[in-house]
Formats: C-alpha cells, sequence, structure tokens
C-alpha cells in the first residue's frame, strides 16, 4: 500500500463507500491507495492533480475511484 496527499482547500474530500477516510497531515489530506495508483498520482502536474480533485467534488465521488479508471483503463473492442 501507497499513500496520495491531496490539497486541502477547506472541503472534506469524497469517501467512497467501502474505502479507508483519509486522515489529515499538515495542509493534505493523505488516502491510503495501490501502489500503481499513487505512482499514477505522483507523476501528474499540480495544475491536473487540482482538476481531479475538482471533478471528484463534482461528481461526488471518490478520487481513487476516478484515479483506478485512468489507470486501469478497459481493453478496446471491435
Amino acid at each position: 500500500m501507497a499513500s496520495i496527499r491531496v490539497v486541502d482547500d477547506g472541503v472534506a474530500p469524497v469517501v467512497g463507500k467501502g474505502l479507508e477516510a483519509p486522515f489529515k497531515q499538515g495542509e493534505y489530506y493523505v488516502m491510503d491507495t495501490a501502489d500503481d495508483l499513487a505512482r499514477y498520482w505522483n507523476k501528474l502536474p499540480p495544475g491536473r492533480r487540482a482538476e481531479l480533485s475538482k471533478q471528484s467534488r463534482k461528481e461526488n465521488k471518490d478520487i481513487r475511484l476516478i484515479l483506478d479508471g485512468f489507470v486501469h483503463k478497459p481493453a478496446k473492442t471491435k
């Protein structure tokens, strides 16, 4: 297990059903995730991270579930 840090912008992050709640550490919320999700998150530029955080609140969906869609893309079918 690895962790990702999401900037605290005054609104608590959405937590998905069955996922562990994040904890506050300084100005960040720390969430435990799978290693591949954390690797993807850490490679993203700060602007894209903020975009995904906003998308998470807008869709009322956990950011880890949104990241999972980017990392584990379904196979293309004809």
